[in-house]
């Protein structure tokens, strides 16, 4: 939760995102582990498994206090998340797994944050929030199984992450925390 102080001309990279509980992490990993060698290509860490909600880029140590600030006046209702189907994406080569109904509460969080940042002045995507967990990078599939048994966990919070490149790879850092609501 370590926020790290950055000068005014340098930028780092974040996005808004959700994270696995424990058991549904070690599930979605294990998931990864199987359609690596199915599908060939690079599986994503265990740690690095999340939802993206909202990506936002680069941005400076103002807008990130800005993000901060918009962040804290979202208030929405915590709910849960079921993983029930796998998907490649050809065009990016990437194996992922996403809900079949995306719950409505994950939609008006997403919604509400992307209006929030809008009014701040960020430019976000224009492209239809698909909410979708990636497993495999670079892959090549031809066939993919079916889910057998979905993946779900209860979303009580939502997060600001900041993306790192290293020698070793990406690597994530937790800037902040919000709670969401529960019913």
């Amino acid at each position: 939760m370590t926020e790290e102080n950055i000068s005014p001309e340098e930028t780092i990279k974040v996005f808004f995102a959700v994270w696995p509980d424990a058991a549904a992490q070690e599930k979605l990993s294990k998931l990864a582990g199987q359609l690596v060698s199915l599908c060939s290509g690079r599986e994503i860490n265990s740690f690095l498994i999340h939802l993206t909600l909202v990506f936002i880029g680069n941005v400076t140590s103002q807008q990130l206090e800005t993000l901060h600030q918009v962040a804290n006046e979202v208030k929405q209702l915590s709910f849960d998340l079921t993983m029930d189907e796998i998907q490649y994406w050809q065009h990016n080569r990437i194996v992922h797994v996403g809900p079949s109904q995306c719950p409505a509460e994950l939609s008006a969080l997403v919604n509400d944050l992307q209006n929030r940042l809008s009014q701040a002045g960020f430019s976000l995507e224009k492209r239809r929030y698909i909410p979708h967990i990636t497993l495999v990078r670079k892959a090549l599939c031809k066939n993919l199984p079916n889910l057998t048994t979905s993946i779900t966990w209860h979303v009580n919070e939502w997060t600001l992450v900041q993306s790192k490149q290293t020698d070793q790879g990406s690597v994530y850092v937790s800037l902040d925390r919000w709670p969401l609501k529960e019913v």
